[in-house]
């Protein structure tokens, strides 16, 4: 019996939800009721990847007896954290401490849930098999004590329990496989409820945002100070974060340039049609590419793709903050953008980090680098591949 039973494709699925609602799923549980609980859905995420591509390598049926007993351990075992891992899950996404199977007894039908019988066996077979409570799983006030486990019994598997009491008999407790699989399935299933209630809780929780209306503002910069908060409330530290405050601080410039404000006030320009796509965008709860960044995309200028080291040297000091600008090169490829006369001589590291952001973006831009998000519409009807094909790959 090869132990192939947990189907890959579910999981991926409900890996696949994650991703794309990691946003929604890191400011929801990030900080909820003053714990992070987004760590227990990736953890619980990352050992189910282990037990589903760990299970088919167990082999419960091995030859050697005693190699057979430890194999028995590892399924037990595995299924025990197959189930903790989605009785996790369950309380972060349903904020309940006990999921629906608690009292379920389907399975094993015993007097007891299943839950508490299969954990009855995994004390038994797995566990802690040489200090036992009880020789069913119900409350007893003895203690027992189970022999090796093996195949010779009534079940796939068997062990005796042997009581501290003198004169009570030993008790055969066998398990079955297939039932064992049975109670791993239909909670493994659970993720398929799970991806549902991911989806439902960020719609829900759109919906409920996108009733909000924003405040517009004529003024950009005190419009983008709006639309922060509101990226905050909706989004945490994702959504439109990064772009609102690269736009605050260009907003924000002081621009004390000696010339050249025409230019600079042009690129603002530009600029502003961004800030009502945030707008818009927050507004409807659609965390979606932009048509316009702040940064000019130099690759698109066949002059300007000589100088990409250049560019992203420099563009260290906006983006990393424990640069010292006097102690590393990035001055270096300040002058030599200078000097190629891609930016002006007036450009300096003593300038205000907020005019030379500006000054920055503003002179890529009028050599040519676009503010414009491209929009690529390939045409595979018509393509035409050309392909080379090489005789001897020695040569």
């Amino acid at each position: 019996m090869k132990l192939d039973f947990l189907e890959l494709a579910i999981l991926d699925d409900f890996k696949q939800a994650i991703n794309d609602h990691s946003d929604f799923l890191i400011k929801r549980y990030s900080n909820f009721d003053g714990k992070n609980k987004i760590n227990v859905i990736f953890s619980a995420k990352d050992w189910l990847h282990i037990v589903v591509n760990g299970m088919p390598n167990v082999n419960i049926h091995h030859d050697n007896d005693d190699i057979q007993s430890i194999n028995v351990m590892q399924f037990i075992s595995l299924i025990d954290l197959l189930s903790e891992a989605i009785q996790q899950i369950y309380r972060v996404l349903y904020n309940k401490k006990n999921y629906f199977l608690v009292k379920d007894k389907s399975i094993f039908q015993k007097g007891i849930s299943d839950d508490q019988y299969f954990s009855h066996l995994r004390a038994s077979f797995a566990a802690h098999p040489v200090n036992l409570t009880s020789f069913d799983g119900s409350e007893s006030e003895s203690k027992y004590y189970a022999s090796w486990s093996s195949k010779h019994g009534k079940g796939d598997f068997s062990v005796y329990l042997y009581s501290n009491k003198p004169g009570e008999p030993n008790r055969e407790l066998s398990i079955s496989f297939d039932l064992l699989i049975k109670y791993a399935k239909k909670r493994y299933l659970l993720l398929e409820e799970y991806v549902k209630e991911i989806k439902r809780q960020e719609k829900d929780h759109n919906n409920n945002w996108s009733k909000i209306s924003i405040k517009n503002e004529n003024d950009p910069l005190t419009h983008l100070l709006i639309l922060k908060e509101e990226n905050q409330k909706r989004f945490g530290n994702y959504g439109y974060k990064e772009v609102i405050e690269e736009l605050i601080e260009l907003f924000e410039a002081p621009m004390k340039f000696p010339s050249d404000n025409e230019l600079y006030i042009n690129f603002l320009n530009k600029l502003k049609p961004a800030i009502q796509e945030i707008h818009q965008n927050l507004q409807n709860m659609n965390n979606i590419d932009l048509s316009i960044y702040p940064y000019p995309r130099t690759y698109t200028v066949k002059k300007l793709r000589d100088f990409r080291y250049d560019f992203e040297k420099f563009g260290e000091h906006f983006t990393n903050p424990y640069k010292q600008n006097k102690d590393n090169l990035v001055s270096y490829h300040l002058n030599r953008l200078i000097k190629e006369g891609i930016l002006p001589e007036y450009a300096s590291l003593d300038m205000d980090k907020r005019d030379l952001r500006l000054l920055y973006y503003s002179w890529l831009e009028k050599h040519g680098a676009s503010i414009v998000t491209p929009v690529y519409d390939y045409d595979f009807t018509n393509r035409k591949v050309e392909i080379t094909f090489i005789d001897d790959l020695d040569e």
